[in-house]
This record gives structure tokens, C-alpha cells and sequence, in this order.
């Protein structure tokens, strides 16, 4: 079971500082979710969280007080979460106008969270990472799961019952409110699964890559597929109104709707400007008002259920475009490569403006083992080697600062030494 170390601690908040913008640009988004008929929060790279009192037609950033890319969200009774990399977990009670890092002991892509009643949060993140909270996500523990396959989607029928889907067919399910887990017999597939929807505790669905849907009507015991459906596109997310209708949001423009539980489906009317836009997740206020988010920021909107769809928000006319809220670009600072490495790797990074630039090292205890930059440089790309030759094997962590006025930016990524 994980627990909350005090080294872990010091490490995260040394690291995960608050980060402002140079810059206004689109990035991609990863998670939508409503929490009553008009008002939903989005979360998704550079630690974006927006949220919109009015079906989108105009949205509000909001200060996650960090830079990690997140993947998921939930909001119900007043609690709101987001999760993302490097474990990082974020939790706000007043509507999103405070957020504050929570760290729960892992340094696993945190991928999804759901929130359910009785002050109970549960999270799923890779290599077989769960973890669930008692306490409106205030404090954390793991939870065995016997799976090392990365876990891409968690939700929960009520508070007892929930599904946990991911990598190579992984299917977990608990009856007990994700306090104890069991894998659901998937041998006949190795297939990714994005999403998972209970409808019910008896009717579910399961959608992949590469146009991957499985049906099933006892709880996960069988599963068939739907009739004459063949895509290669990937399904990111699937939502049901009922057991009869559902929408599938997916790459390469693509938006699917159900009206018979699953068994067959059609394309939604896209009158988007473009086909190359990729979908990662869609929900709706209620059977007719959703909206879909995805990659460079596209937002589409439908009143009908999903039967079509529009970039235009509802109430706005063609002849106006919706009104949102910034877009974050941020300083990039990538993977160092390779990684793992032995004993030299390379750290890249680009300045969209100039800055005042700083790169260390740490260790897992939080330790700085290393300056490769302290200076002032100009906005570009830049490459700086560093080489653990004095260093024992483990896992250690690269952070990127960067100032300019006002406004300052810092990320961390981690790295592996192996000797």
C-alpha cells in the first residue's frame, strides 16, 4: 500500500511550482466533464483547467498552480479533481477558484479519477496504479491491483461498483467501493481500451484503438461486438444517456452515435471546418446538450444528442465565433534522450521568448545533484547534455525555470539512470 513519504513531499513541492505563460496559443484537452445542465470544467496540457457557466459560450481559466499535463477530471457534491503526470493531483472545493497539489506518493501518469458519494475518489494511472481516497481526495492510499498494464479509464455505477480499463485488455471491477479489485477474464484480447461506460452494473461498453468497441450485458462476464462497424480510427471516449443511446468521440474527425445499445452505429453531421481534428473526450449536460474536446484546442458543440455537431456554442450565432477563455503556451521542455541512459542523456527545451534560464538535476530525496544552466538566453532551441558518470543508478528528476519580467514558468520531468 502507498503511503504519503515525507522525502516524496519535499521533493514534489520543490518541484511543481506555479507556472504563468509567455505566451497565447491553443493546446490540446484532455478531459470534459458537466456538473449540472450548463456549467463543465476541461482540463489538458500545460496544467490548462477552463470552466464554462453557460454550455460554452464563453470560458474562464482557471490557476492549477502548475504546468504537468492532465489527463482527467470529476466534479460532484462540490468536490472538484484533476489528475495528470507525474502523479500530480489536484483538488478544488469552491468551484475551481482555488486549486490546491495534492501528492499521493507516486510519480505514475495519473490518466483518469472519479468522484462518487460518501466523500470517496478513486484514480487510475499506468503500470497498474490505483488509488483511492476517503476523504473528498484529501489523503491517499494505493491500492493492490495484481496488474502492471497502464489503466486509462475508471468509472464507477454507484458507490460500490465500479470498472477500471486500459492497456492490453486490462478490465478490473470492485463491489466494494474500490477498496479491493479483481480482474475481469479479457484473455481474448490485447486490445487498448481508452474508455469504459457502466451504464448499469449488467450493460457495459468498452471502446479502443484502432475502432475497437466491445458490448456487454452481465457485467463483463460475455462480451460481443457491434454489428458491421469498421474503423480504423481510434475511439478515445464513449458516454450513454441510457441503454439505448450513446456517442463515441474519436480521432480523424470522427463523432459516432448510437440508438440501440451499441449494436449499431453512425457518424454525427460534423459542420466543422476540417477533418484532422482528433476528439479525446465528450459529455453532455443532459439526452440533447454535450460537448467535445480534443487536440489544438477544438471545442464542438451538439443540441441534438450528438446527431450533429457545430464549433459554434449554443445561443451564438454562425456569424460569431465562441468566446474562450487563454490558451497556455508554455516553454517547452521535452524527454531527455535516451532515457533510460548510461551514464550521458540530452535535455532539450524551447524559449518562445527570451529568459532567464535555469536547469537542475535532483534526486529522489529532492537533493539537487547537478546546475547545467544558469543564464540569461534568447528565445530558440536549446540542447544540454548531462552526464551522471559520479551518480548511482534511480530515478531522478530534470527541472526547467524560466523568467521573463513577470511571469515565470517551471516544469520537471523525471529520467532513469541505469548502470
Amino acid at each position: 500500500m502507498l503511503t504519503f513519504k515525507s522525502h516524496f513531499t519535499a521533493l514534489f513541492i520543490l518541484l511543481l511550482a506555479v507556472s504563468f505563460t509567455f505566451s497565447q496559443a491553443v493546446t490540446n484537452e484532455h478531459s470534459i466533464k458537466f456538473e449540472n445542465p450548463t456549467t463543465a470544467t476541461l482540463v489538458g496540457e500545460n496544467g490548462v483547467i477552463m470552466r464554462t457557466t453557460n454550455n460554452g459560450a464563453n470560458w474562464e481559466e482557471q490557476n492549477s498552480n502548475i504546468s504537468n499535463v492532465l489527463f482527467g477530471n470529476s466534479l460532484k457534491n462540490g468536490t472538484s479533481m484533476a489528475v495528470g503526470e507525474n502523479g500530480v493531483i489536484l483538488r478544488s472545493v469552491d468551484n475551481g477558484a482555488n486549486w490546491s497539489v495534492i501528492l499521493p506518493g507516486t510519480i505514475e501518469n495519473l490518466n483518469d479519477v472519479e468522484v462518487i458519494d460518501g466523500g470517496i475518489v478513486v484514480v487510475c494511472g499506468n503500470n497498474g496504479v490505483l488509488l483511492r481516497s476517503d476523504d473528498n481526495g484529501e489523503t491517499w492510499v494505493g491500492i493492490t491491483t495484481n496488474t502492471t498494464k497502464n489503466l486509462t479509464d475508471v468509472k464507477f455505477v454507484d458507490n460500490l461498483t465500479g470498472f477500471a480499463a486500459g492497456d492490453l485488455g486490462a478490465l478490473l471491477k470492485t463491489v466494494d467501493g474500490g477498496l479491493t479489485w479483481a480482474a475481469l477474464d479479457m484473455s481474448f484480447t490485447n486490445n487498448k481500451f481508452n474508455s469504459v461506460e457502466a451504464i448499469d452494473a449488467s450493460n457495459l461498453v468498452l471502446v479502443g484503438d484502432l475502432g475497437k468497441i466491445l458490448l456487454s450485458n452481465d457485467g463483463g462476464d460475455s462480451w460481443y461486438g457491434p454489428s458491421g462497424l469498421m474503423y480504423e480510427s481510434d475511439f478515445n471516449d464513449v458516454v450513454f444517456f441510457d441503454v439505448n443511446n450513446g456517442v463515441i468521440a474519436a480521432n480523424d474527425g470522427l463523432i459516432l452515435k448510437t440508438t440501440d445499445g451499441g449494436y449499431s452505429w453512425i457518424p454525427s453531421v460534423m459542420t466543422v471546418s476540417g477533418d484532422d481534428y482528433d476528439y479525446f473526450s465528450v459529455a453532455f449536460a443532459d439526452a440533447n446538450n454535450g460537448i467535445s474536446i480534443g487536440r489544438n484546442g477544438i471545442e464542438i458543440y451538439t443540441t441534438d444528442g450528438g446527431d450533429s455537431w457545430t464549433e459554434n456554442a449554443p445561443g451564438l450565432s454562425n456569424l460569431f465565433t465562441k468566446s474562450t477563455g487563454k490558451r497556455l503556451l508554455n516553454v517547452k521542455l521535452n524527454q531527455n534522450y535516451p532515457n533510460p541512459f548510461n551514464p550521458s542523456t540530452l535535455i532539450s527545451y524551447e524559449l518562445p521568448d527570451d529568459a532567464n534560464v535555469n536547469v537542475k538535476v535532483f534526486d529522489m530525496l529532492g537533493r539537487e545533484v547537478a546546475s547545467l544552466v544558469s543564464s540569461y538566453q534568447k528565445a530558440g532551441i536549446y540542447t544540454v547534455n548531462f552526464n551522471a558518470a559520479g551518480l548511482s543508478s534511480g530515478v531522478y528528476f530534470y527541472k526547467l525555470s524560466a523568467a521573463n519580467g513577470n511571469q515565470n514558468y517551471n516544469s520537471v520531468m523525471r529520467m532513469i539512470l541505469t548502470k
